[in-house]
């Protein structure tokens, strides 16, 4: 720890900067519903972004990276910030920035910023969004504004998760809300609409693994296009059933699946099994298929979204969000009750979800989950958007040291400390001090 601030002290030499730590998340349950205002269960862990910063008195933001993997950034403060290349890390910088400019006025003063990071990148570990609570909560610190009550925190979670698909991602809320409200060794059970947020400890004599499949999932176009058409699915099953619910049972219209209780009985015949097409949307929908493309199925920078030649698969993805939310519940009450085998069947059974409905898994995946079981571990998934990244993995304390080496051997073979590593809950973005990081 001394040594990687010495690094930023290196980067950015100055008397007066202010340390902080922001960690990443990962996720134990409930995975791809938060976008459907469904409840999540996630934990801040300790892996994380230690940043060092000089407040300016311009309106100049310039960040480097001690790692020097990334080329330095700079840009102006502006009302509208114009977003650079696609792909391109800085976006999360600005992303942020630009999410607390269009909720409310708060000044146009920027700041250097140098960040140490040992989140992995492009690894279901919110290396991305760590970065964006990070710019939003030193902008408004340089601009005067403190964040420091939890009611505080679940605001800024909320203008983070709207900033961050600045980048092009349509994603939820969780990762934003994790990283500002975590908590030592508990985990969060994170609800929407409104935002609100309940600490869980986690289980005593366990702990909690990641291992890295090693296939990495970065936000380019063909990641953000498979991670949005899960977004695109998700909302077109959303307004089939709101217009079900209007037309059919003169009940209210519904903007999220989460926002779906007490359904009538037979609602979810309202979606039929086989793959939709978009003429089949419209007309369910009593409307023009220009008028469904418009409205649902575009990219953020307007342009039209790939149709998949397989048709939208809206019932698939219905089962996996409704059986995903009724997991998430589970699994909180699981934790409340020290059930810990009952969390780990229900962690497997949501990779399995994962997998065969959303379609969010890989081989890699699927065979690291596989070997973490018979390692040892009663429970384990992917974690994060998918498509790669890492597996969360509940394994007794007790058979620890076996666990890593078996799994290490036979995944990895050589040389896998990076890559597998056991996590702890910790506490949410903050001053290093205040975080605990001093101590």
């Amino acid at each position: 720890m001394e040594r990687r601030i010495e690094n930023l002290r290196q980067l950015l030499p100055t008397a007066d900067g202010e340390l902080y730590r922001v960690p990443g998340r990962v996720n134990l349950i409930g995975e791809h519903i938060d976008y459907n205002h469904c409840p999540v269960l996630p934990l801040a862990i300790d892996r994380e972004i230690l940043a060092l910063v000089n407040f300016r008195d311009d309106n100049k933001i310039t960040v480097r990276d001690t790692k020097g993997g990334f080329e330095k950034i700079e840009f102006s403060v502006t009302p509208q910030i114009d977003p650079f290349e696609r792909g391109n890390w800085g976006n999360y910088i600005k992303a942020g920035v630009q999410g607390v400019i269009a909720e409310r006025p708060v000044g146009t003063k920027g700041f250097d910023l140098a960040i140490d990071s040992n989140i992995p990148l492009a690894a279901g570990l919110s290396s991305s969004s760590a970065l964006v609570v990070l710019s939003a909560l030193i902008f408004l610190r340089a601009n005067g504004v403190k964040v420091e009550t939890k009611e505080e925190r679940l605001a800024l979670a909320e203008v983070c998760a709207k900033g961050e698909r600045y980048t092009g991602t349509q994603g939820g809320g969780m990762d934003q809300a994790a990283i500002l409200l975590g908590e030592e060794s508990h985990a969060l059970l994170i609800n929407f609409n409104p935002l609100r947020s309940e600490s869980l400890p986690l289980p005593e004599d366990y702990t909690l693994v990641v291992a890295n499949s090693l296939v990495e999932a970065p936000k380019t176009r063909t990641v953000m296009d498979a991670y949005n058409r899960r977004s695109i699915e998700s909302r077109l099953a959303t307004e089939l059933l709101s217009h079900a619910l209007q037309t059919e049972y003169n009940r209210e219209a519904i903007g999220f699946i989460g926002e779906l209780r007490d359904p009538p009985a037979n609602l979810l015949s309202a979606i039929k099994e086989t793959p939709y097409s978009v003429a089949e949307i419209a007309k369910q929908l009593q409307l023009t298929e220009a008028e469904v493309i418009r409205r649902w199925i575009v990219r953020k920078d307007g342009s039209p979204f790939p149709i998949p030649p397989e048709g939208f698969l809206l019932s698939q993805r219905l089962e996996h969000i409704l059986g995903e939310w009724e997991r998430v519940e589970k699994s909180a009450q699981a934790l409340k009750e020290g059930e810990v085998e009952v969390l780990g069947e229900l962690m497997n059974a949501s990779h399995a979800s994962c997998r065969d409905l959303y379609q969010i898994s890989v081989p890699e995946l699927d065979n690291l989950v596989e070997i973490n079981r018979q390692a040892g571990a009663i429970g384990s998934r992917l974690t994060g958007a998918g498509f790669g990244g890492c597996t969360i993995s509940l394994v007794p304390t007790e058979i620890l040291p076996t666990y890593l080496k078996e799994v290490g051997e036979r995944y990895y073979h050589s040389n896998w400390e990076d890559a597998l590593f056991p996590v702890k809950g910790m506490g949410g973005a903050a001053l290093f001090e205040e975080s605990g990081g001093g101590q």
